[in-house]
């Protein structure tokens, strides 16, 4: 009966073969993420509805994530699914601009009867990831890479509408994950690096228009540049945030003991959590948060080395870059090395459907470096 036990546990273990590690990660850093949004909240009216809220994201996330781990990634890597997909996340965010705007924004779909609102946008980054692994695939397999027409046009396009309802909420945070995922899936897949430049010429001189034309952007970077210059306004917001940094030193003041987010920090649940974490655990917890997230890359991008074709390559390559970009521009934004974006750190964040979607992801993933295993065994 033992032997046969051993027997059962290691076959199930050989089941399991799919990363084990990016599933510990992704997990770790929501529980780590649950306890962060309960501290951060302190100050709230209601600190224990952003922990209620959080875990049942958390919950729903976790599900996803082992649903999406048995699905066989190429069901939906097919043109009827991918254009479906593209085109509900279209249609949801164009829907944003019927709900009224929250901090002066068209971001939420809010159904206020159960006290819930979700971001189109979060979907629109995994939609993209598979139709450009896809598409990316299909011209490279009919030898149509190198062709500006017939690759990098049409993707651009696909590209350009879903960033054009982004930047239109507005959103530029989001915009540039989706920049930086085509990127490093054409980059990826071997496109000609001429385009790449040409790319990237009209991406950043998009983005200089897109500050320089308009007056609260440019002020932004402004107040970026030298908060001080407005420290009771513009500025209010970064210095608060480097407040909150440089007090926790080395080893932190201790879980729970932070102060800036007692009606100091703004968003201190969501946009601004990196800023107590680095408070309450100090340079050590936020080096460690850091690393976390460099050992989530390595895994995502080593899943993508060891795809059992080019499309689940891809797919790895653009869920695990836009994780972790994401999780790049938080950070900055509270260290202010870029200007404010309203943009959550993955996983830990109070922030449901980024949670949601971060960790249905994972499951993609998961089932990606499953396969993999599975054909190398």
């Amino acid at each position: 009966m033992a032997e046969q036990a051993r027997k059962n546990i290691l076959q199930t273990f050989e089941e399991l073969r799919w990363d084990l590690w990016l599933a510990v990660t992704a997990i770790g850093l929501t529980i780590f993420g649950i306890v962060m949004v309960y501290s951060a909240s302190a100050a709230a009216a209601k600190p224990h509805k952003f922990l209620i809220s959080q875990l049942a994201w958390a919950v729903m996330g976790l599900v996803a994530l082992v649903v999406l781990q048995r699905i066989d990634y190429h069901s939906y890597v097919q043109p009827r699914f991918i254009f479906g997909f593209l085109g509900i996340c279209v249609l949801l965010l164009m829907a944003v601009f019927l709900f009224p705007t929250i901090n002066g924004a068209h971001r939420w779909i809010v159904f206020r009867s159960l006290s819930v609102s979700a971001q189109p946008s979060e979907l629109a980054k995994v939609a993209l990831v598979i139709f450009l692994a896809w598409f990316l695939s299909e011209r490279e397999r009919h030898k149509e890479l190198d062709s500006f027409a017939a690759t990098i046009l049409p993707a651009s396009v696909v590209v350009g509408l879903l960033a054009a309802l982004i930047l239109k909420e507005p959103d530029l945070g989001t915009t540039l994950i989706l920049a930086v995922i085509f990127g490093a899936m054409l980059f990826a897949v071997g496109a000609p690096t001429k385009h790449l430049y040409k790319l990237a010429g009209v991406g950043l001189a998009a983005g200089a228009l897109l500050i320089l034309r308009v007056a609260w952007r440019l002020e932004r970077v402004k107040v970026f540049l030298d908060p001080e210059s407005d420290p009771l306004g513009k500025g209010y917001q970064p210095l608060q945030s480097l407040i909150a940094v440089g007090s926790g030193g080395t080893n932190g003041l201790g879980l729970g003991l932070g102060r800036q987010k007692l009606s100091f920090l703004p968003a201190p649940q969501s946009d601004y959590i990196f800023a107590v974490i680095s408070e309450e655990l100090g340079l050590t917890g936020a080096i460690t948060l850091v690393l976390v997230f460099g050992f989530f890359l390595w895994r995502g991008l080593r899943v993508g080395s060891r795809a059992a074709d080019r499309t689940g390559q891809l797919i790895a390559i653009g869920i695990t870059t836009g994780i972790v970009t994401q999780a790049f521009f938080n950070i900055s934004v509270a260290l202010n090395l870029v200007p404010a974006k309203g943009i959550t750190l993955p996983f830990v964040s109070a922030g449901g459907s980024s949670l949601l979607v971060a960790l249905a992801s994972v499951g993609i993933l998961l089932n990606v470096s499953g396969q993999s295993r599975r054909i190398a065994d």
